[in-house]
């Protein structure tokens, strides 16, 4: 089964389930969304791909977030998806939902470059920040109290960032990546 056949099993389960556990039907449902019960008929057995923004709304209607309706439905509530999320005509036209976290009140996204050899140490935030980083080029040694975990370029982390911790690049080019910072 290829990626994209998966990520619509997944959204018509999905769909389907938080459907039944909102007592709507099929028609109830393309009603309040807008978009026709044909569409919706389709999403559930996997054969439509839809616009981001109408799952969104349908989404908004079933009272789930975005990332659940397009993961698997063993992933539960884990930060960090990964999942295509959307698949155009071309093999290189996709849009991939990363990783999704709830915030209480402000996100902030930063874009980071470290040479070879640099680190940069932080202090402890405040109790309940987090930090999601997605690494673009390079290899960036998260520097944490108990261990340094190694993220990968394409790969992305969620953390705690209520201890000390660094970033290094202990690689051998440079590092790039994309810091959101959530509290």
């Amino acid at each position: 089964m290829r990626q994209s056949d998966a990520v619509l099993s997944h959204v018509g389960k999905n769909i389907r389930h938080f459907r039944d556990l909102s007592h709507l039907s099929q028609q109830q449902l393309a009603d309040r969304a807008g978009v026709s019960r044909r569409t919706i008929a389709a999403l559930e057995t996997g054969q439509v791909n839809i616009s981001l923004a109408k799952l969104d709304a349908i989404a908004a209607v079933l009272g789930a977030d975005f990332k659940r309706i397009v993961s698997p439905p063993e992933l539960g509530e884990s930060a960090i998806v990964n999942t295509l999320a959307w698949q155009g005509h071309q093999p290189a036209s996709q849009a991939t939902l990363l990783a999704s976290v709830p915030v209480s009140t402000q996100v902030e996204l930063w874009s980071w470059s470290l040479a070879v050899g640099e680190v940069y140490h932080a202090e402890a935030d405040q109790q309940g920040w987090q930090e999601l980083i997605y690494v673009l080029e390079g290899e960036l040694s998260l520097e944490l109290e108990q261990e340094t975990r190694v993220v990968r370029a394409g790969d992305s982390m969620l953390f705690e960032s209520s201890v000390r911790y660094g970033y290094a690049n202990r690689g051998t080019q440079p590092l790039k990546f994309i810091r959101h910072v959530l509290y």
